[in-house]
């Protein structure tokens, strides 16, 4: 199917292709049909918005199973089916608003753009999620020259002039704490989960938008009754990056990276502090120099 087709919702088949358990596949059938049933007039308005913005479609043409979305949950566990489909078509015509068509169609055509070189083995990506789409459509992430992964972090555009990140994401494995180990050592103490903070408060002012975070206890993983999914805990981050919890349950975050005065730091820490605030000015002018050679 090309982008420029009839599209219509998937079909359980399309949607489930390769689950061979039975019992799963029942069980999924059965939530299928079910939401398909109850948000029948969502679902047609997501056709219409898909066949209106035909730039979207490879997206769900590509992996069905990211029209789970708006059957279960996208990145705010609080969202009715309503704002499920309100939030998920305002983010892609966001989208296209701050990012520019060109630049949303270079992203869904490669999958990933490279929008820095941190350091000589780390580099950060804007990309199409394919972790989790509960999560959002989009994301961050930091990869080593080898393009293992270190770090994740994906957002959503939400009404009018926000980047609200939804999930942060650690490598697996046995050799995940020592490649967060030697990627924070590239990057001069700076953990690279706070990194990927202070990529997002760089991108949020070239773009002119808010940034937020997603309470714990909304964010997609969270389950009052299985704590197992989330490795941490969202509020706690958030704060540490001098969040302020907002009414309406998102993290305000501020732009600004807090520097401390060199005059203030331990003159045997100084040289690599002066080498992390370098470090952080070539990244901004680097993803300054991304937005205007492409938006």
């Amino acid at each position: 199917m090309t982008k420029n087709s009839v599209y219509k919702f998937p079909s359980f088949a399309q949607f489930m292709p390769h689950e061979k358990r039975v019992l799963k596949r029942f069980r999924s059938w059965i939530r299928f049909c079910y939401a398909k049933t109850t948000i029948r007039s969502q679902i047609h308005t997501f056709e219409t918005f898909l066949n209106q913005n035909a730039l979207w479609q490879p997206l769900f043409n590509e992996e069905p199973y990211r029209c789970n979305t708006l059957l279960r949950k996208y990145c705010d566990n609080r969202f009715s089916a309503e704002e499920r489909l309100r939030m998920i078509c305002h983010n892609f015509i966001l989208a296209e608003n701050y990012l520019g068509k060109p630049l949303c169609q270079k992203l869904i055509s490669e999958q990933k753009l490279l929008l820095a070189n941190l350091t000589e083995d780390l580099q950060v990506y804007l990309n199409i999620n394919r972790i989790d789409p509960f999560e959002g459509f989009f994301s961050l992430n930091i990869l080593t020259s080898e393009k293992e992964r270190v770090y994740d972090a994906s957002f959503t555009f939400l009404p009018p002039n926000k980047i609200l990140i939804a999930s942060i994401q650690g490598p697996k494995g046995e050799d995940a704490a020592q490649l967060v180990k030697t990627a924070t050592k590239s990057l001069f103490g700076v953990r690279p989960m706070f990194m990927l903070v202070n990529i997002f408060k760089m991108l949020a002012q070239d773009l002119q938008l808010d940034l937020e975070g997603i309470a714990h206890k909304n964010q997609g993983k969270y389950r009052f009754n299985d704590h197992t999914k989330l490795l941490f805990n969202y509020d706690e981050f958030w704060s540490e990056n001098q969040g302020v919890l907002n009414a309406d349950g998102y993290w305000h975050l501020p732009l600004d990276i807090e520097r401390k005065p060199l005059e203030e730091i331990q003159s045997k820490k100084r040289s690599m502090y002066k080498k992390r605030y370098a470090m952080l000015d070539e990244t901004a002018q680097q993803i300054t120099r991304f937005f205007k050679e492409n938006v």
